[in-house]
C-alpha cells in the first residue's frame, strides 16, 4: 500500500514538472514599456473604482485607452506578460519597479495636495484679515460719523424758563 502510494505521488509531481517555457514573442514589450503599461493599468484600476460611473458615462473603456497610449494590442500585451511570467526573477523586478514609480506618483500627488492646501489657507486667511480691516473701517468710519454728526434735536431738554 505504501509503495502505491509512493508511486502516485511520485507520478503526480513528475507530471507536473513539464512546464514548457513559452517563446519569446516578435514583437515582446521591453521591461520598461510593460512597467509603463502595468502602472497605468493599475491607475486606471483604482480610478475605476472610484468613478466607474463617470468612465462608462464618457465612454472610456481603460484598456482600450492604455493600449491605444501605448501603441500596444491586448495580444502583444499578454504574449509579453506570458513570457516575463515564466521566469519569477524578471517579474518580480518588473513588479519592484512598478511599485517604485506607483510610490513616486503617490508623493508627488500628495506633495502637490499638500501644496494647494497650503495656498488655499493663505487665500482664506487673507480674505478673512481683509474682512476684518473692512468691518473695522466700518465701524471707525460709523464712529466718526457719530462724532461729526451734529444732533437736530437737543440731548436735554431744557425748559424756556431755565434759557
Amino acid at each position: 500500500m505504501k509503495r502505491i502510494l509512493c508511486i502516485y505521488v511520485s507520478l503526480l509531481l513528475v507530471s507536473c514538472y513539464n512546464t514548457y517555457k513559452p517563446k519569446k514573442p516578435e514583437n515582446l514589450l521591453s521591461k520598461d514599456k510593460m512597467v509603463e503599461v502595468i502602472v497605468d493599468m493599475a491607475l486606471f484600476s483604482s480610478v475605476k473604482g472610484l468613478n466607474k460611473y463617470e468612465l462608462q458615462q464618457y465612454g472610456v473603456l481603460p484598456e482600450d485607452y492604455i493600449y491605444e497610449k501605448h501603441h500596444i494590442d491586448s495580444l502583444q500585451f499578454a504574449l509579453s506578460n506570458e513570457y516575463y511570467t515564466y521566469d519569477i526573477d524578471d517579474y518580480e523586478s518588473i513588479y519592484e519597479t512598478v511599485f517604485d514609480s506607483l510610490q513616486v506618483l503617490k508623493t508627488k500627488l500628495q506633495e502637490q495636495e499638500t501644496e494647494e492646501m497650503e495656498a488655499k489657507r493663505k487665500k482664506d486667511s487673507i480674505r478673512r484679515l481683509n474682512l476684518n480691516q473692512s468691518s473695522k473701517i466700518k465701524a471707525e468710519n460709523n464712529r466718526t460719523d457719530m462724532i461729526n454728526k451734529k444732533p437736530n434735536k437737543p440731548l436735554l431738554k431744557i425748559p424756556d424758563s431755565l434759557r
